[in-house]
């Protein structure tokens, strides 16, 4: 099954941004995720440990720590708890056979540069990037409900 961590945590700092000023719940954000708000809260909590999300300013007063643009989606990632790497190796093989005993290695090499080139490719991409397309993307600015 696929880890949306990273996928959900861009969706809540970017419904933050676009929503901005306006008073907002941990139950209206969940329903655009289409999640329970539990989730949402614990993914605002680790935000703001990691200084992505502002301490709370009143009631529903969500803004972000810093400007979107200032936000890469490598921090993003960064912030996620135990920084989950994009793939892994299955290191249950067969130390008998010569293919499963240096294959954990083999691919680790690879997938090690495939790690590190995606999170170069995250860090020139900004919040303010991912802002700007879902703005570009609505059918209609005047219909902005949540």
């Amino acid at each position: 099954m696929a880890n949306t961590q990273l996928s959900d945590t861009i969706h809540v700092l970017v419904y933050i941004a676009y929503f901005h000023g306006q008073k907002m719940t941990s139950q209206e954000i969940a329903s655009s995720l289409e999640t329970s708000p539990s989730l949402i809260r614990k993914i605002m909590a680790t935000l703001k440990k990691t200084d992505l999300l502002a301490p709370t300013h009143g009631p529903k007063q969500l803004a972000l720590a810093r400007d979107p643009s200032e936000i890469t989606l490598r921090d993003i990632y960064r912030s996620l708890p135990g920084t989950p790497t994009l793939l892994n190796v299955d290191q249950h093989t067969s130390q008998s056979c010569p293919v499963g005993a240096v294959m954990p290695a083999t691919l680790a090499h690879y997938y090690d540069e495939i790690q590190a080139a995606a999170e170069a490719q995250m860090a020139k991409i900004t919040l303010q990037d991912v802002l700007n397309d879902v703005t570009l993307r609505q059918p209609s600015r005047g219909n902005q409900g949540r």
